[in-house]
């Protein structure tokens, strides 16, 4: 089962486009030929990748929770909707990211991508150093969490 992990850094090209590290490549295997989704993070300044496989499980999850003849329901599947797209991969791992989620993420020149499981989260190197968790932090929520799985 595909399962991203680690930490790289990777620069973004004068045209926009990055070369994922080939650690992700080959834990894509067959994905790798699919088309990539990239989704603006909901609750952080950065973008996340996923094969569009792993998307497709994720829209339909999402989907279900829906009422297609609601109104509200309708205007929050736009907003999901509007806030992805899916690009190619080039044989040698290029992808090519739009300009508008460039803006969003804070994307300059330097990047970190990180794997999350079943995607690949990506930080501008400085915004990232701004918004990362610091190791405090993780313990105590850490401590917490284990603690209340202990009292269920």
């Amino acid at each position: 089962m595909t399962e991203f992990t680690g930490t790289y850094n990777a620069t973004i090209d004068d045209k926009g486009r990055i070369v994922l590290p080939s650690a992700f490549k080959k834990e894509m295997g067959e994905l790798a030929l699919e088309s990539l989704v990239i989704e603006r993070n909901l609750f952080k300044d950065c973008l996340d990748i996923y094969p569009e496989r792993f998307w497709k499980d994720r829209v339909a999850a999402f989907k279900s929770t829906l009422d297609p003849f609601d109104e509200e329901d309708d205007e929050f599947l736009q907003f999901f909707y509007e806030n992805f797209i899916k690009v190619g991969m080039a044989a040698n791992g290029r992808i090519n990211i739009p300009s508008d989620y460039f803006s969003y993420g804070k994307l300059k020149k330097n990047v970190r991508l990180i794997g999350m499981g079943l995607s690949i989260r990506m930080w501008d190197v400085d915004v990232y150093e701004s918004q990362r968790m610091d190791k405090a932090t993780f313990a105590r929520r850490f401590k917490e969490k284990r603690k209340s799985r202990t009292t269920e």
